[in-house]
């Protein structure tokens, strides 16, 4: 008895030893939770292409250099009042459109709301004619009005425009109240580690608005937390998540010299193209470190016997080697 006793031990220790040997590796080299390690992520999304985001909340945005993402509707009078802005000036701007249907008609039937989406798409590249195609769209529902077609049917229109449905809408005044609720958004994502919104229609004026006053208190909120949130659009999002989920990085060599990885990634890099954070592990005595993946190659600073680089999401060998001085 106590013979197998001992052998049961001695087995138990193995395991735990490799093991301890997996996750120091897998510690060693590392796809970091969210692009450039931040803790957390937030979205500002815009509805119906309000004539007071183009006067009120854009310029808020460009002020401390965020990313809203405004679901436009083309064929509607609000976005035809400052179509100049929104086909010419505002995509310089770096913010993102999302297809919200070209009319806001809703889905009374199946080859409507294809028609409507399909212009939407169109008006979008439209707007981006640098951007290539085919390319992930966000697409947002618009509420208030008839849609009749099944899941299956909704889910099939999203396949074929490459659309990313977002997030359900979520912001005030439905869900939040009170200014603290909106700002409650931002703490919550960091708490967790995931990711937060907001979705507006009007801003400082136009139909369920919310007040400038709340408004500049989320973005100063999250300006005051950007070493911590992703301020990001819905595309970006998606992507990196399903990237990382999707891609495995192994450590294949490692010595005084140098540190081989092999990235496997499992999305296809025609539409999942956002570079991931990595963060590797390297020699103390290494001040700087060139990293190399195909064709790209940077110089990357060490801080704590450690790099933070991003990789291009497709698979393939990744090496990092000191930089001789």
């Amino acid at each position: 008895m106590k013979k197998a006793i001992i052998v049961a031990l001695a087995a138990f220790a193995l395991v735990s030893g490799a093991q301890e040997k997996k996750d120091a590796a897998a510690s060693d080299a590392e796809i970091l939770k969210w692009k450039d390690g931040k803790k957390a992520v937030f979205m500002l999304e815009f509805d119906d292409s309000c004539v007071s985001h183009v006067t009120n909340a854009i310029p808020e945005l460009k002020k401390r250099g965020m990313v809203g993402t405004f679901y436009i509707n083309a064929g509607n009078g609000p976005f035809k009042n400052k179509q100049n802005d929104w086909e010419k000036e505002i995509p310089k701007t770096g913010m993102e459109y999302g297809n919200h249907t070209f009319t806001h008609k809703g889905a009374p039937t199946l080859e409507d709301v294809d028609k409507d989406i399909a212009l939407a798409n169109d008006e979008i590249n439209k707007c981006f004619p640098d951007r290539k195609t085919p390319r992930l769209i966000s697409f947002g529902q618009p509420g208030g009005v008839p849609w009749k077609i099944t899941k299956e049917e909704f889910n099939q229109l999203l396949a074929k425009y490459n659309l990313v449905d977002r997030p359900p809408f979520f912001g005030y005044p439905f869900h939040c109240k009170t200014k603290e609720d909106v700002l409650k958004l931002v703490d919550n994502a960091i708490a967790k580690g995931e990711m937060g919104h907001h979705d507006f229609h009007g801003v400082g004026g136009d139909w369920l608005t919310t007040p400038m006053d709340i408004f500049t208190a989320l973005l100063d909120k999250l300006e005051e937390n950007k070493d911590k949130v992703w301020v990001t659009d819905p595309v970006s999002y998606h992507k990196y998540l399903t990237e990382r989920k999707g891609a495995e990085l192994k450590v294949a060599q490692k010595d005084n010299s140098q540190i081989k990885l092999q990235l496997t990634c499992k999305t296809d890099a025609t539409l999942y193209d956002l570079p991931l954070t990595l963060q590797t592990k390297v020699p103390a005595d290494w001040k700087e470190c060139s990293v190399e993946q195909g064709k790209n190659r940077a110089n990357v600073k060490v801080e704590d016997a450690a790099i933070r680089y991003s990789a291009e999401p497709v698979t393939g060998e990744i090496v990092i080697k000191a930089v001789k001085k």
